[in-house]
């Protein structure tokens, strides 16, 4: 039997649409905490409560995924929150 996975601090940039939303709860669903940016917020923060709601662990910051110094405070505010982030998922 594998052992279970360690929990990982998982931001998702471009979270709002296409496998974003799905690979989102995916994860969530496994017990990661998922921090979730897109421009869309009330896409994310619906997105957030609905992980939220099922028992899972995340949060939202609206950005622009093409402004590098977006992505830059996105990487920051997660780091400053949790002191970590374990993985990055570009999905725009």
């Amino acid at each position: 039997m594998n052992p279970p996975l360690q929990r990982k601090v998982i931001l998702i940039a471009g979270a709002s649409r296409g496998s974003g939303p799905a690979t989102a709860r995916q994860l969530a669903q496994q017990g990661h905490h998922v921090v979730l940016g897109a421009r869309r917020s009330n896409r994310l923060q619906g997105l957030v409560n609905e992980i939220r709601k099922a028992g899972g662990s995340a949060e939202w910051y609206a950005l622009d995924v093409s402004q590098p110094t977006e992505m830059e405070a996105f990487l920051a505010f997660a780091e400053d929150v949790h002191k970590r982030v374990d993985v990055v998922i570009h999905n725009a």
